[in-house]
């Protein structure tokens, strides 16, 4: 019984020694660290079944430099399976509209697994469809984006856009 109580405080006492902790391990550069904080995920879910998964990450604020003539963005998406051939899925065949602030995109590329641009979002999966979004530019404020179906319902990412 001794030795057992001996070795608990000795055991905590030691473990307070530690100098890194379990999250030090996990590190990310910066612009990587932003895209997590830029993510943002939503569901449309109409009966209790997943119709649609979407994320985005605003890439202005990670790379104001380089994306300053637009609002950009990259989105993964991900639709309920069906019969139709899975190369040909995409937001036009499904009905889906992707509007921020109201207006449609401007550019609405889908961008190949090879693509290194599919690297800016921190989600990877081989059932996403991933695309590169340009809007023009909007003024200073929120940033709603909005992805809607008709048929199966809508999902709103929020933003707040930066000086």
């Amino acid at each position: 019984m001794r030795f057992s109580i001996s070795m608990l405080i000795l055991l905590f006492g030691l473990g307070g020694c530690a100098s890194k902790g379990t999250f030090d391990m996990f590190s990310m550069d910066e612009p990587h660290q932003k895209a997590v904080e830029q993510l943002r995920t939503g569901a449309i879910v109409k009966s209790f079944e997943t119709k649609a998964l979407v994320h985005t990450v605003y890439l202005n604020p990670i790379y104001p430099e380089k994306y300053n003539d637009g609002e950009y963005f990259i989105g993964a998406v991900y639709f309920e399976r069906d019969n139709r051939d899975v190369k040909k899925w995409d937001l036009n065949t499904h009905g889906y509209t992707l509007t921020l602030n109201g207006k449609i995109a401007t550019t609405l590329e889908e961008l190949k697994e090879s693509d290194p641009r599919r690297a800016l979002i921190p989600v990877q999966n081989n059932w996403n469809k991933y695309y590169f979004i340009r809007f023009d530019l909007q003024p200073q404020g929120a940033l709603t984006l909005l992805l809607e179906n008709n048929q199966t319902g809508r999902v709103v990412l929020s933003y707040q856009k930066g000086k």
